[in-house]
């Protein structure tokens, strides 16, 4: 591309409206956003309503749009129609053609007006991108948020630039080729004119270049002496229909000239196509002997693939089986599962039943214990009274002894 670029002419749409590169129709998107925006997809479609939403407290402000396509970028255009919000001030546009990159192409800084409608920021110089990142430096007001309603880019893409570069003004008039005379026509002589046919000659010319139209004519002026010498009294001009052209605007290239253009395109891609079936069937006839080698390496995978299918029959046979296998151990798992479920229930059931065993052991020995302690005291009891008869006993018949046979009756009664 030259450095100098000349104005671009923006591609057009078929209703005659500038053809949005940014839309969400045309398959544009958006890529990527900071974590604090909301909404981020609403700048590419032309809803008021909708917006993008950043907080105005938020250090990195930023977003990429991927464009429909490959475009020379020429102008932006960007709005926020939301009236409770903060407008953008400062932004800083970079581009590239690769995604995700790090360097990305700078294509300009610009500050935008205060103001609720679509604004237009022409390039410094247009650029060639896919990717468009819009960093949000700064914002108007103290508002706490800051929106974007609209994202338009404009410019023209690789095929209309073609085009383009066909159509483009000359800045030199082309010169008019005269056809060449025939070899059995008869010989042209070169006209010499007097002063007064100069003049003549020279109005002429002068209506035509002032008019910008009308027909140029190129005749041929006969000499009537054959010494060469002029003839002043009078000289017959006739048109030439054969020579005869209408003058172009410089500002286009005639039709002839593009036609020139087309028929050495497709010339050089004929050649260029018939340099390419040369050398595939150059190529052709060198790969001729790898050719049966590679028919044998085929084979050799087809086998090895039919062997490789077989070996996969297997592993699905295998993995039914195995899975067979799986749901019966799954049902084992479940019924053994509900055993010991019962035997749970049953041991906790068991346990209940022994701790109330222990529980009556316990009360039987405390019970046991008791009837032993008043059996032991009956026992004592009953002991000193036995003693205490036997004492009585013996001191009675020891005094029986001692007070003779009158106290025997007494005795005897009071054994009685």
């Amino acid at each position: 591309m030259p450095k100098q670029l000349p104005n671009i002419t923006h591609r057009l749409e078929p209703d005659g409206k500038e053809y949005n590169y940014a839309s969400l129709t045309k398959g544009a998107k958006v890529l990527a956003y900071n974590k604090e925006a909301k909404g981020a997809c609403n700048i590419l479609g032309r809803d008021h309503d909708k917006y993008l939403r950043n907080p105005c407290s938020a250090v990195e402000k930023f977003v990429v749009i991927e464009l429909s396509e490959e475009t020379l970028v020429d102008v932006v255009k960007i709005a926020n129609f939301e009236h409770y919000s903060s407008n953008f001030k400062d932004f800083e546009l970079s581009g590239s053609l690769n995604y995700s990159t790090k360097s990305w192409i700078p294509l300009g800084n610009f500050v935008a007006a205060n103001v609720k409608h679509i604004q237009d920021f022409k390039l410094p110089e247009p650029k060639w991108v896919r990717y468009l990142k819009l960093n949000l430096l700064s914002h108007y007001g103290s508002g706490f948020y800051c929106t974007l309603s609209v994202v338009e880019v404009y410019g023209v893409d690789a095929i209309e630039r073609m085009l383009e570069d066909f159509f483009v003004p000359s800045e030199e008039p082309l010169p008019i080729e005269l056809p060449k005379p025939s070899l059995t026509a008869a010989p042209r002589l070169k006209p010499e004119l007097n002063i007064t046919d100069k003049e003549s000659n020279g109005k002429v010319h002068n209506e035509t270049d002032n008019a910008g139209m009308g027909t140029e004519k190129l005749s041929d002026i006969q000499q009537s002496q054959p010494n060469g010498k002029k003839n002043s009294e009078s000289v017959s001009i006739i048109a030439d229909p054969v020579t005869e052209a209408r003058p172009l605007p410089i500002s286009r290239k005639p039709g002839d000239t593009l036609l020139k253009i087309l028929m050495q395109k497709v010339k050089s891609l004929e050649l260029s196509l018939t340099m390419l079936e040369e050398y595939i069937k150059e190529t052709n006839q060198r790969k001729g002997d790898i050719l049966p080698k590679l028919h044998e390496e085929l084979s050799g995978i087809s086998l090895l693939v039919e062997k490789i299918r077989t070996e996969i029959r297997d592993l699905m046979e295998w993995k039914e089986n195995t899975g067979k296998v799986l749901m019966e151990y799954q049902s084992w798992k479940a019924s053994v599962s509900s055993s010991m479920d019962a035997l749970v229930r049953e041991n906790t059931r068991l346990r209940l039943d022994i701790e109330k065993v222990a529980n009556g052991q316990a009360n039987l020995e405390s019970k046991e214990l008791a009837v032993l302690t008043v059996s032991l005291f009956f026992m004592c009891f009953s002991t000193i009274v036995i003693i205490s008869a036997k004492v009585s006993e013996i001191f009675r018949s020891s005094r029986k002894f001692g007070q003779g046979m009158p106290n025997q009756q007494r005795l005897d009664d009071d054994t009685s």
